[in-house]
């Protein structure tokens, strides 16, 4: 007998072939329908469900684990799950036979303990993406704490900065008080705290340990090793002092006096609500200018508080034009660029925000200009650019803790004038100018930072002098110049007299390919070689050229809006930055009542750690 056509196994009857995953998802609808080939067992809450062991352990660890290391469930095929809601455990079966899940707000987190529990790979990813889209401050607590005790990285990536944002509020929260001490360690340790003074994350730590000091106060002092004393006024540490012996008379603090860089290096830096995200504009010169050897060609900085709209110059440095620019937290890196007698750099200079200073770091072992500069890892990367010799393929790499140089991989095209961002542990280059012809590049080169390689991916068009910048969900990329077709060499006209520029905006993922799952909408004009950042929850589009015309308003886009704003000020009362194009990062900089802090001279006393005031009171409290 022969064996039934796929379309006849699924209850259809078609002469068009059909693919394998719809033959398949249709094989296993019909198997469980009618409860064929089930040599397997699930026992939960005294119901039983049939269900093929290969198909669970395909997709589960855990059953796979079950199923193959000889344990007795190997042999019989039953498996006992004790403690196994079974409502949720029938829903994950259903959709590991149809392919279909629809959680709810009153069962996804069943769902997930279950499927964590289970190690159900595909369903946990389904359910994670459902929980992170319902993210809201009611429910944040509890997600962390289901995050917390499943140790699901992914789901506490979202949770612990909501958490952290809303920080202030959910410490009131009825909630609260049933965190348990690793879930609120988890919270307490991070960085992700929007709150504008330490002495708020010790209220915090006093309310929990107050609403239940019987078994709490003894886990007093393991939480106040995870308050930032140095980042407290004498007058907040006084009270700290003073206020904990009364929760627990064993703890006794320990003081160390410390000057302003003391305490940044006796702390693991500042929470988020003590700085603020600020863009940094740099001027650069007009494409024109470039090509002219244009002697305007001065660098001037400063801080754009878009919130505010306020704007404050950052400290002179030395002149100079096409430098390579990122940030790493509140520092700001410029490498190389063009000085006024018409010389290449290879200086590496670091604006400390905190110090409100520059200072000048080992130099690169190539002196660049026009090259990309981009943060991964804790990691400088300066890519490609053109100096004396013409231009660059070599590539080097900062290690910002050790303070050196070394080389990387070189890349495999000569290409400038790229969309550039990091992703992850990659490095990205959209589009460009990819050889000395002046030739449109249709693709995307791709740096592993783990593996010290490259790798090229089709762009599918020509893109040109775009922006690119980093989000959780990939890399957004802005306007440019535009083409469908490749562009045959022009030895006599630049591109920006041939192509077009493009409003054009969308994401691509960590693949290279573009995502219609986070649409962009287009700019309100076209637009190439626009500064652009992300900056408190938005992106910010600023200057950039429009058919050859220097443009000087500013935009900004936050996901799921469905236009562009354009923004109440513009580049012609920026200070200096009037009508040119802009580089922008983003780089956070100190509230002012942490800036004093941090600046003072001289402090006399700091708390710095804490010590038990009776070590045989210590050990009788357990």
């Amino acid at each position: 007998m022969d064996p039934p056509a796929c379309s006849e196994i699924g209850g259809r009857n078609k002469e068009e072939p059909e693919s394998f995953q719809a033959c398949f998802s249709q094989g296993l609808k019909q198997l469980r329908h009618a409860q064929e080939l089930c040599n397997a067992t699930l026992v939960a809450g005294g119901k039983r469900f049939s269900c093929n062991r290969a198909l669970l352990a395909s997709v589960s660890p855990y059953f796979q684990a079950v199923f193959t290391r000889g344990f007795k469930e190997s042999q019989d095929g039953e498996v006992q799950l004790k403690d196994m809601d079974p409502v949720p455990l029938q829903s994950l079966l259903a959709y590991l036979y149809t392919g279909e899940l629809e959680p709810t707000p009153e069962t996804a987190e069943d769902l997930f303990v279950a499927a964590s529990r289970l190690q159900v790979l595909p369903a946990l990813e389904h359910l994670n993406r459902y929980l992170k889209r319902r993210l809201s401050v009611e429910n944040c607590l509890r997600l962390y704490r289901l995050a917390h005790d499943h140790n699901d990285t992914v789901l506490l990536s979202a949770t612990l900065p909501y958490v952290g944002l809303h920080f202030a509020s959910l410490s009131e929260h009825e909630d609260f008080p049933h965190l348990d001490l690793g879930a609120l360690s988890g919270i307490l340790a991070s960085s992700h705290l929007a709150v504008p003074s330490e002495m708020d994350v010790y209220r915090a730590v006093r309310r929990w340990v107050t609403a239940n000091p019987a078994e709490r106060s003894s886990a007093l002092r393991g939480l106040l090793r995870l308050l930032r004393f140095p980042l407290l006024t004498a007058a907040e540490a006084a009270e700290v002092q003073a206020d904990a012996v009364t929760l627990d008379p064993r703890v006794e603090l320990r003081w160390e006096g410390l000057d302003g860089a003391g305490r940044l290096r006796a702390t693991q830096g500042l929470r988020q609500g003590m700085f603020r995200e600020e863009i940094v504009c740099i001027k650069v010169p007009r494409l024109r200018d470039i090509v002219s050897g244009n002697s305007d060609m001065d660098c001037y900085m400063e801080c754009v508080d878009p919130a505010t709209g306020s704007r404050t110059a950052l400290p002179p440095l030395e002149l100079l034009a096409l430098p390579g620019c990122t940030t790493l937290g509140h520092k700001l890196y410029l490498s190389g660029g063009k000085l006024s007698d018409g010389s290449y750099s290879q200086a590496l200079h670091e604006y400390d925000s905190l110090a409100d200073a520059w200072t000048q770091l080992p130099a690169m072992s190539t002196p660049r200009s026009v090259h990309m500069l981009l943060t991964c890892q804790q990691n400088l990367f300066a890519l490609s650019g053109w100096n004396e010799s013409g231009p660059l393929v070599s590539a080097e790499s900062f290690d910002t803790a050790g303070q050196t140089w070394s080389p990387v991989a070189s890349l495999p095209i000569i290409l400038r004038f790229s969309a550039s961002a990091s992703f992850r542990s990659k490095l990205y280059l959209i589009g460009g100018d990819a050889d000395s012809d002046e030739v449109v590049y249709q693709g995307i080169l791709v740096y592993d930072v783990r593996s010290d390689s490259w790798a090229e991916m089709p762009l599918g068009f020509g893109l040109y002098g775009a922006a690119a910048l980093t989000t959780e969900a990939g890399i957004c990329i802005i306007g440019g110049f535009f083409s469908r077709q490749a562009s045959p060499p022009y030895p006599s006209r630049r591109f920006s007299q041939l192509l077009p520029c493009t409003p054009r905006c969308f994401f691509m993922q960590e693949d290279g390919v573009v995502s219609p799952e986070f649409p962009v909408p287009p700019l309100p004009l076209p637009l190439a070689f626009a500064g652009a950042a992300l900056c408190q929850g938005k992106v910010y589009v600023m200057g950039g050229v429009c058919q050859s015309r220097t443009h000087d308003a500013i935009y900004h886009w936050e996901p799921g809006e469905a236009a562009w704003t354009q923004y109440p000020q513009n580049l012609t009362g920026c200070g200096k930055i009037v009508r040119r194009v802009l580089k922008c990062v983003t780089l956070k900089v100190p509230e002012p009542r942490v800036k004093v802090l941090l600046q003072e001279s001289a402090v006399s006393r700091v708390a710095v750690g804490l010590t038990e005031a009776k070590e045989s009171a210590g050990k009788e409290g357990g």
